[in-house]
């Protein structure tokens, strides 16, 4: 007897899938891509790296998925312990994804031959090397033993191409990340990487500095991944958007309009999905769905329209995502590629991001999953997600300042919550650590931007309540130093009674920087909480000393900083007022 699975979607949308068994299950299916396996010896073999609940849930998964097959001794069987495992192999819709067509190798030295000389125009020696290599139809190294020759197609060109790159960008001073290049070679992520050896010994250098300019990535170690089709993502933003205006009968006007501008982003959508026919129906129901939405709005239909066709369009629009990811080129397009883990708050990680839809390196924020909150604090972490939806809403639709962090991409519809911004050269903390001769020009510029950022946030009645060294970042460029506050979970807006923060606890914000009144209840801050924490900024930005050494350590303008800091009542009232007195000591 055979048990196999029904539906096979593709390897890589089961392997993406949020169970956590990712790595179990690439270990399954390349064993068993050199061939079927006897049952006993593969689970045998499984259990040294893995233990049996994970080796046996990733086994089901992948049966589930059409992916694996396993044959049984006994053909018909009816009880618990006749169901005796014989063979494991992999299904053979799953065999096709692994075979390739052999490619013209002639030509494909050509293209390779091609690229080297592209890329290494202004590199001589190494041109020439592994021209040399091209001509020989084998790579040696310097000893001249043989490495690899062309008939062995992936690795000749991974290791020349590898080596042609390197060299490139090292000329150039840029980086690129290895899973990047990869995708964009062999249409696979790891490739590249498995010569990542072969590479470094025959570019004369170490693996670890080979990595300082192909780098390596952690996509691996993640449960999920961080994907987001910019056309879908962009859609999904606006008909949330139309959602809140369709709250309030006098809105009506207004959301026909918007649901007007969205026609541009489903043409969007259009180009994006065109290649890809098993979408052609789904993308027709959706463009149905919004002639009908638009037709309901006209004829003042609003209840229909919000209760069921507005509904029923951010539905179809998750599951034309999901059907676009199970395109493996859709997601090596669109998926994320994490670097690193730059940073981590009380609900949320930062990482270094590659986005190679953009080709630009960004910082990338996303939340803790619900199990960590029930985990680490006993809870959903309900409040931690409204936090983190308001953060986006002030970002995206009610804050825009040169002086306040920009977001790129968003992800909300389904966990992990997530969004992109640009990645900052170093954040202020590390920025004094680093330029302690800096001079107090230098010093003072830096916090005028600050100060800027807060009045326009004051203007539009938000207040940040986490000002701190952490959460300034400064983005530099040959010419300028720009500066942008960033992390706005702690941020109050008194408008949104939705996402309101009045029955907080104690014990937010970095507490040297923190109005003491607001350690005591959050709930109680206001604009003067954020006056607080400039003070202390100040202090900080000028002494390169936590606010606490203030009475120690002195100061030009120590009284703005001890006014600043004081109780409420004797506290500069506006950020205008705090501007006004700074000006005495500093050009405004």
């Amino acid at each position: 007897m055979i048990a196999l699975g029904r539906f096979f979607s593709g390897i890589d949308a089961s392997l993406n899938k949020p169970h956590g068994k990712k790595v179990v299950m690439e270990y399954i299916v390349n064993t068993l891509s050199k061939g079927q396996k006897q049952y006993k010896p593969f689970v045998d073999n499984g259990i040294r790296k893995f233990t049996w609940p994970e080796l046996s849930d990733a086994l089901e998964i992948l049966l589930v998925d059409g992916i694996i097959q396993v044959t049984f001794r006994n053909q018909r069987p009816r009880k618990g312990n006749d169901w005796l495992p014989s063979f494991v192999l992999l299904d053979p819709r799953a065999v096709d994804f692994f075979s390739k067509k052999k490619p013209d190798i002639a030509l494909e030295l050509d293209l390779i031959r091609s690229l080297v000389n592209q890329l290494l125009s202004n590199s001589t020696a190494i041109r020439l090397k592994l021209i040399d290599f091209l001509d020989n139809g084998a790579i040696t190294d310097e000893l001249g033993t043989q490495i690899v020759d062309h008939t062995s197609l992936e690795k000749f060109k991974s290791i020349i191409l590898g080596i042609s790159h390197y060299f490139n960008l090292k000329e150039q001073g840029r980086t690129v990340p290895i899973r990047h290049l990869s995708n964009q070679m062999w249409g696979q992520s790891k490739i590249l990487a498995k010569y990542k050896k072969e590479i470094a010994l025959l570019s004369l250098t170490t693996i670890e500095k080979l990595d300082t300019v192909l780098l390596p990535d952690i996509n691996s170690s993640l449960d999920y991944s961080l994907v987001a089709i910019s056309s879908i993502e962009e859609l999904h933003q606006q008909f949330v958007h139309l959602s809140n205006f369709l709250k309030s009968d006098d809105q009506a006007d207004l959301a026909l309009e918007l649901v007007g501008d969205i026609r541009s982003s489903i043409i969007s959508l259009k180009v994006q999905v065109q290649d890809y026919h098993n979408n052609h129906d789904l993308l027709q129901e959706f463009v149905m769905l919004y002639d009908t939405l638009i037709k309901e709005l006209e004829e003042g239909e609003f209840i229909n329209a919000k209760l069921y066709t507005l509904k029923k369009i951010k539905q179809l629009l998750i599951t034309i995502k999901n059907q676009l990811l199970k395109a493996d080129n859709i997601k090596l397009k669109f998926e994320l590629i994490v670097l690193d883990q730059i940073g981590k708050g009380a609900f949320a990680r930062v990482y270094k991001v590659f986005d190679p839809e953009v080709n630009e390196f960004l910082a990338c924020k996303v939340l803790f999953p619900k199990s960590y909150f029930i985990q680490r604090h006993g809870n959903d972490g309900e409040e931690c997600i409204l936090r983190f939806k308001r953060e986006v809403r002030l970002l995206t639709k009610q804050l825009q300042h040169d002086n306040i962090v920009k977001v790129e991409k968003i992800h909300m519809e389904s966990s992990p919550f997530w969004f992109t911004m640009p990645l900052a050269t170093c954040s202020l903390h590390d920025w004094l650590k680093n330029n302690r001769d800096a001079s107090e020009e230098m010093r003072i510029e830096i916090f005028k931007q600050i100060v800027s950022g807060v009045k326009y946030m004051h203007g539009k009645g938000k207040f940040h309540r986490d000002l701190a060294p952490k959460n300034i970042l400064l983005y530099q460029t040959e010419d300028d130093l720009n500066v942008r506050i960033a992390d706005f979970g702690l941020a109050k807006d008194p408008e949104s009674l939705s996402l309101f923060t009045g029955k907080s606890k104690r014990d937010y914000g970095h507490e040297d920087y923190t109005d003491p009144e607001q350690l005591n209840s959050l709930a109680d801050s206001s604009n003067l909480s954020d006056i607080y924490s400039l003070g202390a900024l100040l202090y900080n930005v000028l002494s390169n000393k936590p606010p606490k050494k203030r009475k120690y350590v002195k100061v030009r303008c120590q009284k703005v900083i001890t006014k600043a800091m004081d109780i409420r009542k004797n506290r500069y009232q506006t950020v205008s007022e705090f501007e006004e007195d700074l000006a005495e000591f500093y050009t405004y």
